[in-house]
């Protein structure tokens, strides 16, 4: 079996590099019906992203006091878990 990828556009299937396929030969076609919508949630993603660092270097508040330290388990604690 032989698995090739593409882009279907205009109506005709393009893979991703050339590939030889016997003519009258069966195939399977599989469409990733996902691949739109991860391209949609990564750009979101992306801009949210954006949205929020922007929001923390235009930020104005003033913070006070002092932050406290946070104190990690070692690997010695962990195992004895």
């Amino acid at each position: 079996m032989l698995v090739v990828t593409g882009i279907f556009d205009n109506e005709r299937f393009i893979p991703d590099s050339p590939v030889s396929i016997p003519q009258k030969k069966k195939v399977l076609v599989t469409i990733e019906d996902s691949l739109g919508k991860d391209i949609i949630t990564k750009k979101t993603t992306e801009n949210k992203w954006r949205e929020i660092g922007e929001a923390i270097l235009n930020c104005d508040e003033k913070l006070t006091g002092c932050p406290a330290t946070v104190q990690f388990r070692t690997i010695k604690e962990i195992e004895t878990l």
